[in-house]
């Protein structure tokens, strides 16, 4: 404080709302042809990607399994489209480095455009 002056750092002016980009995915298995020798393959039907913003929720380590959970939110447009992510689909972020791959686990809107989306991730 200089001669009755508060100076003020407003720090919110620089924050991106959603700074990573996130993938919705659903994930199914095909036999590359008519052929029955032929390996599965595993494929990914991506159903949105989207900038999104994500927080841990919370976090446990037991009988040797990793689990966490995480709140991600994204801005979405009713009115141009329908959204068409439900319970059991897959999602994977990057979050600066921190790899994020889970199972959504719930899904709520709002009335202001957003969208929040619960997962569920597991490791063993």
């Amino acid at each position: 404080m200089r001669y009755g002056i508060v100076y003020r750092i407003d720090r919110r002016r620089n924050i991106n709302p959603y700074p990573f980009k996130g993938t919705f995915y659903t994930k199914g298995t095909s036999t590359g042809g008519d052929d029955l020798f032929d390996e599965p393959t595993e494929e990914e039907t991506i159903l949105l990607e989207t900038e999104c913003d994500i927080t841990e929720t919370s976090r446990a380590f037991a009988a040797g399994a990793i689990t966490a959970s995480y709140d991600v939110y994204f801005p979405f447009d009713f009115v141009s489209g329908t959204l068409n992510i439900n319970r059991g689909v897959m999602f994977k972020a990057d979050m600066k480095g921190v790899e994020i791959i889970g199972t959504v686990v719930s899904i709520g809107t709002s009335q202001l455009g957003g969208v929040h989306v619960y997962i569920k991730c597991s490791e063993i």
